[in-house]
């Protein structure tokens, strides 16, 4: 009777904490589609396998979401060729930060998101949503991490490169592509391109050279499509952040406006944001630059990337109180205690390497706790079943 009352106990505990966390509604909900392959066509060589996966990051007020594809054909070894680009923004619009790729991280000369992805996942959601891409370069390990806040109407990014043993990094670049507005030559019209910062304000055709400290965003927008004028989708922003741009330059064309912005190699990682400012006016899109690009930078800086629940994470102090529920549980515990004793030993290995730089690490520490969170109940129930 006591066994049947006690398997009872922690079915309906188990369902009470699986209830509980499920009514704690996410603030910024993740979507993943998974991997995918199909025959390729404009993208590489016709027929080659092209390996896709498409995330969104959704705070109920703004839906940003990011499209990769590259081509997997054995015959290009470690690279991933793609046409227009690996890595694309296609909402909340498909211009601006270009749908079909819009970001390039270029290591000495060659782009890291060209080649084989290492590691792309779901960082977290609830509290914040973030995802995670790593990339295999050949002379660095290149992660891209992108985060939405509750409340927020952009994304944060967070770049970083570890050289690879015996390689040397002597240059970094990031390289966006953006059409503000409108895809103005595909529709055959003709657009008034330009590219503001806090210090200048240049339009097409030139070339703006990015003055670190003083260039702390760089505003893209169309002076025709506007939607104040009644067209086009609106501008976009990216914002940089107060450390590590050495220089750069933003070509200002007809057409796209790329943005090539140089980073200290030896500061093995860079941050930014993106503003997608769909709908909005060119004068509201500034005056909230105006207003908020400090504080936001500010947010930028200070802003721990770590999921959560690694940050929070005391791995020796986790494991201690543990195994202390697990001689608490007796008789009970000692059928979960394999169990235990795994997840213990892959938390540690995990947490080691994490503390190395190792990003898939940090992510497998979340993960863990999370995926763990049914057998942890368990064996807290039978600890206070057997007091």
């Amino acid at each position: 009777m006591k066994l049947e009352i006690r398997a009872v106990v922690v079915a309906l505990s188990i369902c009470v904490a699986a209830a509980s966390c499920a009514a704690q509604e996410a603030s910024v909900s993740v979507r993943d589609t998974g991997v995918s392959t199909r025959p390729g066509s404009w993208e590489c060589t016709p027929g080659h396998p092209i390996e896709k996966r498409d995330f969104a990051l959704d705070n109920g007020a703004i839906r940003y979401s990011f499209a990769y594809s590259g081509c997997v054909d054995p015959s290009h070894g470690e690279k991933r060729p793609s046409s227009e680009g690996n890595f694309g923004m296609p909402s909340p619009t498909r211009a601006n930060f270009y749908a079909g790729g819009f970001l390039g991280v270029i290591i000495n000369g060659e782009d890291a998101i060209t080649y084989r992805v290492a590691d792309m996942q779901v960082l977290e959601e609830g509290p914040r949503g973030a995802i995670q891409a790593v990339f295999a370069h050949p002379d660095a390990t290149v992660g891209l991490r992108l985060m939405l806040l509750p409340d927020s109407n952009h994304v944060l990014c967070l770049l970083s490169w570890r050289p690879r043993e015996g390689a040397t990094i002597d240059s970094v670049q990031v390289k966006l592509t953006t059409y503000p507005s409108f895809f103005t030559s595909f529709h055959h019209r003709q657009g008034e391109r330009h590219c503001r910062t806090p210090r200048t304000d240049q339009q097409e055709v030139s070339t703006l050279a990015i003055v670190p400290g003083e260039d702390a965003y760089l505003y893209y927008y169309d002076a025709i499509f506007d939607p104040a004028n009644g067209e086009g989708d609106g501008p976009c922003a990216t914002l940089l952040g107060p450390e590590g741009v050495t220089g750069g330059r933003v070509v200002i064309a007809s057409y796209p406006v790329q943005s090539f912005i140089d980073f200290d190699p030896a500061a093995g990682a860079a941050r930014l944001a993106f503003y997608d400012f769909a709908g909005l006016t060119n004068a509201q899109a500034q005056s909230y630059l105006d207003e908020h690009w400090q504080a936001d930078q500010a947010e930028l800086a200070a802003t721990d990337f770590r999921p959560l629940a690694a940050q929070d994470l005391d791995v020796a102090a986790f494991a201690e109180q543990t195994r202390t529920l697990l001689g608490q549980a007796a008789d009970d515990g000692e059928a979960l205690r394999p169990r235990v004793e795994e997840l213990l030993g892959q938390l540690e290995t995990a947490q080691t390497q994490a503390q190395e730089g190792d990003w898939q690490a940090e992510a497998s520490l979340s993960a863990l706790l999370r995926d763990s969170q049914e057998l942890l109940w368990k064996l807290r129930i039978f600890a206070m079943l057997n007091e």
